[in-house]
């Protein structure tokens, strides 16, 4: 079985394998750290859903399960474990809270719920500066630990999309459980999380015995990956062989970031396809049927350039499946630009003007579209640029917002993070310290010193436009604005 299907992959694919065997050699598993070779077997999967499984027994798991991580680092202990090394403190497991877990915030009054759902290779993390701002705000929230996630890059290896879909539905009937009925229900995701919002929301709209979330609000929605996803699936049955066992890795690198894996599993990529897929799918055949008229609106974030999911994609299988809507606050999509001051112009991609023109083409749409950008070349300052739902002109309204120097543009990860933050912010706050500050890395020495590669800090860790965005949120989720404008 296994030869006839590997006889149907690309050529270019035999051909790894080919090179994979000469050049590796007798590499195994045995050989690996033990965080890209321990399994911990307290981790969740679907198959653990029993009839009376609930959320609390989720959370119950969990415990055991970082009960198991813990004495995993006790038992292998290595000096270049970084935030695998017990007392160290990139380890989330010294810290007062772990944010690596899932985690539940009760306000003093209640005003409504929303289950929040991280990116892939991510944690709880990713979310936990919305989530104590909703907190604030009157929300009560259930932050989700997908299965895989927040323990050893392991965990990856073997969980499937479908494990991520029954701890979502697990938490949303959690969330309906402590609010009943009076209390609307919201659901937020990043990336991959958002892409998991949309796949319950569909199966709730054929399910009415499934919580229904009011609104959905997706930053970096995964609705497209990369073409390379799809090949993942073979890579991994090949990583399945004894010479090729490190082919289940598309990397394996320092594990440094105390809320992040570095390493990726082939196997991470390939859910990643299937639940993409899984989704433009059910987004079809419910247009086809004219079935999303009262689909929940969704407002959308988006980085106009973005590495890890598809900007095209967003508007290409979502928003545009999306039918005229009779409610009165239309779905939206945020773009965020490039920085098109005329200083980067002699040095940027043209494709990145072609996908912004292809997006913002002349045509009505059933939706807001937003896009924030420079109010003109000669500045950083930025405007918003909206074209409301059935109309084709746009309106400028200034922000007092601006690009930071030398910032040309965001990126997937930046999305979710304000500049403050204690991790990844390029203005950190100094009152929270998780062992590392890795959005505002100015580091100069001899090479080779750090584990940490010399372009890491190239990529935007943290959104300047943040304070916009849950502004935005909050508007959206019917949170009285401030005076202020921000």
């Amino acid at each position: 079985m296994m030869r006839d299907g590997m006889m149907k992959l690309p050529i270019r694919f035999l051909l790894f394998i080919l090179c994979s065997l000469v050049f590796t050699g007798c590499s195994t598993i045995k050989n690996a750290k033990p965080w890209h070779r321990i399994i911990l077997d307290e981790e969740f999967s679907s198959h653990d859903m029993k009839p009376d499984y609930r959320w609390t027994d989720y959370l119950a798991q969990e415990t055991r399960l970082f009960a198991q991580l813990q004495q995993t680092l006790n038992d292998n202990p290595r000096v270049d474990a970084y935030r695998y090394q017990f007392d160290s403190s990139l380890n989330a497991l010294n810290h007062t809270r772990n944010w690596n877990r899932s985690f539940v915030l009760k306000p003093q009054q209640v005003r409504g719920g929303v289950v929040m759902l991280h990116g892939l290779s991510d944690s709880p993390y990713s979310i936990r500066s919305l989530a104590l701002h909703l907190q604030q705000q009157g929300f009560y929230v259930i932050g989700v630990r997908l299965p895989g996630h927040g323990t050893l890059p392991t965990g990856l290896l073997n969980v499937r999309w479908q494990d991520w879909a029954a701890v979502t539905e697990l938490a949303m009937h959690e969330l309906q459980k402590q609010l009943g009925d009076s209390k609307e229900l919201y659901m937020l995701g990043y990336s991959t999380g958002a892409a998991l919002a949309l796949n319950y929301a569909l199966q709730a709209r054929e399910n009415t015995q499934m919580p229904q979330p009011k609104k959905l609000v997706l930053l970096s929605p995964m609705i497209g990956v990369s073409k390379f996803a799809a090949l993942s699936k073979g890579l991994d049955l090949a990583g399945h062989l004894p010479l090729l066992s490190n082919e289940r890795w598309l990397n394996k690198k320092p594990e440094y970031n105390p809320f992040k894996y570095n390493s990726f599993t082939v196997n991470a990529g390939w859910q990643a396809h299937r639940l993409t897929k899984q989704i433009q799918g059910k987004l079809q055949a419910a247009a086809e049927k004219n079935n999303l008229t009262n689909f929940p609106p969704s407002l959308g974030f988006q980085s106009l350039v973005d590495t890890t999911v598809s900007t095209s994609a967003v508007e290409e299988f979502f928003y545009r499946a999306l039918p005229e809507s009779t409610q009165k606050n239309p779905s939206e999509l945020v773009i965020f630009d490039i920085n098109r001051n005329r200083y980067f112009a002699p040095i940027t991609r043209s494709d990145n003007q072609e996908l912004l023109n292809a997006l913002f083409q002349p045509t009505a749409r059933n939706y807001h579209l937003v896009k924030i950008g420079n109010s003109t070349p000669d500045t950083n300052q930025v405007s918003e640029w909206r074209r409301p739902a059935g109309i084709l002109s746009e309106q400028e309204t200034q922000l007092p917002l601006e690009y930071p120097r030398g910032v040309f543009s965001l990126s997937h990860v930046a999305i979710p993070f304000p500049m403050n933050d204690p991790t990844f912010g390029l203005e950190p706050d100094e009152q929270e310290f998780f062992g590392i500050r890795l959005g505002n890395l100015n580091l100069r020495g001899e090479k080779n010193t750090l584990v940490i590669p010399a372009d890491a800090n190239q990529r935007l860790n943290a959104n300047p436009f943040y304070s916009y965005m849950e502004k935005r949120i909050d508007e959206w989720l019917g949170i009285s604005p401030s005076p202020a404008m921000l």
